[in-house]
């Protein structure tokens, strides 16, 4: 069996970028910033959280809050530049400072 699944606790490394969509909904662009198992280095890793995931709570966060995402991953491709980059497509978000969540997995 195979699982495409990606489970990312971090900080956000700058604002979330919101993109408001024609029938109203928005759309969000995050860069989650992680520490890496190197000491020392630390990792941006780019989440699409789609139009169907709430964003009210990502619109006030600033850069630094801290933050949960899980989601699969996929390659987004690029038809003029290199192949593509791997980011993570939210499907559930969590705020631990803010609301106190936490995800479980059963």
């Amino acid at each position: 069996m195979d699982v495409n699944l990606a489970l990312v606790s971090g900080r956000l490394a700058v604002p979330p970028d919101l993109e408001l969509l024609s029938d109203g909904s928005r759309r969000a662009h995050l860069l989650v910033h992680v520490r890496s198992e190197r000491r020392g280095r630390f990792d941006v890793l780019p989440v699409s959280v789609p139009a169907d995931v709430n964003t009210d709570r990502l619109a006030s966060s600033p850069s630094g809050t801290r933050i949960f995402v899980a989601g699969p991953l996929t390659r987004r491709c690029s038809p003029h530049g290199p192949p593509g980059r791997i980011e993570i497509i939210a499907a559930a978000i969590g705020f631990p400072d803010l609301d106190g969540c936490e995800l479980r997995c059963t």
